[in-house]
């Protein structure tokens, strides 16, 4: 499997591991398009990858966007969602079966309301670098 897979894998399982990620959203966190989902949802929307080594080794960095829709909380779901979601990430024990992370953060994170007026959207992008086993 390639860098981008183990390290998308690896954000995936944190976020459905984590306890605060399960009472909001109950499971529904998507890489992948899911016909008329249950509101609140996560999905995974873009996934940026760039080498970043070294002299030292290998190294790759993975720009990673993630949407979270809430419809019935309004703005503050929203948020709340999204502060869950950067805390599963912040707090997580990262595990690659090759390689290992070296850095994770949030680099951006916005919530907004969507053009049917009813549900809302928010953003939140982490970057996260990873190294090739050797």
């Amino acid at each position: 499997m390639s860098a981008e897979g183990r390290v998308q894998d690896a954000l995936l399982s944190v976020l459905k591991a984590d306890a605060g990620m399960a009472a909001i959203f109950g499971g529904r966190i998507y890489d992948d398009e899911s016909e008329a989902p249950a509101y609140p949802f996560v999905r995974l929307e873009r996934h940026e990858c760039r080498p970043a080594g070294a002299s030292l080794g290998e190294a790759t960095e993975h720009v990673l966007t993630l949407a979270v829709s809430s419809r019935d909380g309004g703005l503050r779901e929203a948020r709340e969602a999204l502060a869950t979601l950067r805390g599963a990430v912040d707090g997580a024990t990262w595990t690659l079966p090759e390689g290992r992370i070296v850095l994770v953060h949030t680099i951006y994170c916005d919530a907004m309301r969507q053009a049917d007026r009813r549900a809302f959207r928010g953003l939140i992008r982490f970057r996260i670098i990873s190294e090739e086993a050797v």
